[in-house]
C-alpha cells in the first residue's frame, strides 16, 4: 500500500530521515515506534506529501507522490484520514459540524445525505446522539473519537493515527486500542499509528517498526519484536 525509499529528509543543519526505507502493507495496523524526536510525525507528514523528501521516493498504491504537486496531489489525500494527537477539533464548531466539515467542502451530497453519514460514523465510533456538544464539553477520550469519525467520513483507504495515546490514563488508552481494531475490522482499511506507548503497541500492532538515527533498524510483527537482539529495541521494548 505504502513503499518509503531511501528517504532524506533535512531541516538545516538538523538530519532527520537518513535513507529510511519501509515497506506498509494493505489491510494491515503497523506501528512505527521510536524515542521522542526521531521524525515519526515528520515521517507521517511525508506519507500524505505534507513534506516532501530531500531524496528518496515515497509511492501510495505504485504512484511516487514527492514528485505530485496540485490536483493530483490532493487525489492521493483523499485515500488517508488522519487523526491528530488531541482530535484537533474546531472549537467553535459542534461535534456534528466538525464530523461533516471534510464531506461539505469535499463532496456534493445532499444535507441529508451528510446528515446521514455523520451520524453513521459517530455510531461507528461508539458517539451517537452527542450531535450538538460543542468539544468544550467532551473528554479527551470523546475527543479522540470525533477526531477519528472525522479522519473516516470520506472512506479512506488508509488512517493515519499520530500518538493515539498521549495524555490518556491506562483504561482509555484501552478503549482507544479497542476502537482501532474494531476500525480495522469494520472498514477493512490500512492503518499507520505512530507511537511511543509500548503496552497499546503491542496490543494493536500486525507489523511493527522502530525508527533510530533517522532509519529504521528493526521491522517485523510484536514476536520478532520480543525476540529481538538488537539492543536499542530491547531497551526501548522493555
Amino acid at each position: 500500500m505504502i513503499k518509503l525509499v531511501d528517504l532524506h529528509k533535512s531541516f538545516k543543519t538538523q538530519k532527520v530521515l537518513n535513507g529510511l526505507n519501509l515497506d506498509i502493507p494493505e489491510g494491515k495496523i503497523t506501528v512505527i515506534i521510536g524515542a521522542s524526536g526521531v521524525g515519526k510525525s515528520v515521517l507521517l507528514k511525508h506519507m500524505i506529501g505534507l513534506v516532501k523528501p530531500d531524496r528518496g521516493g515515497v509511492f501510495i498504491e505504485g504512484v511516487d507522490i514527492s514528485k505530485l504537486a496540485g490536483p493530483r496531489l490532493v487525489e492521493i489525500r483523499k485515500k488517508f484520514g488522519m487523526l491528530f494527537q488531541s482530535g484537533a477539533l474546531f472549537d467553535s464548531f459542534n461535534v456534528f459540524d466538525n464530523v461533516a466539515f471534510p464531506l461539505i467542502e469535499q463532496s456534493r451530497l445532499s444535507a441529508g445525505e451528510i446528515k446521514k453519514s455523520v451520524e453513521e460514523k459517530l455510531r461507528l465510533v461508539g458517539l451517537s446522539g452527542i450531535n450538538e456538544k460543542m468539544p468544550s464539553e467532551l473528554s479527551g477520550g470523546m475527543k479522540k473519537r470525533v477526531g477519528l469519525a472525522r479522519a473516516i467520513i470520506l472512506e479512506p483507504k488508509v488512517i493515519l493515527y499520530d500518538e493515539p495515546t498521549t495524555g490518556l490514563d491506562p483504561i482509555m488508552s484501552d478503549s482507544v486500542d479497542k476502537l482501532i481494531l474494531d476500525m480495522q475490522q469494520k472498514l477493512d482499511i490500512t492503518s499507520v499509528v505512530i507511537s511511543h506507548d509500548i503496552k497499546s503497541t503491542f496490543n494493536i500492532a500486525d507489523q511493527m517498526a522502530m525508527i533510530h538515527e533517522g532509519k529504521i533498524i528493526e521491522s517485523g510483527d510484536p514476536e520478532s519484536f520480543r525476540r529481538s537482539s538488537n539492543p536499542m529495541v530491547k531497551r526501548f521494548i522493555q
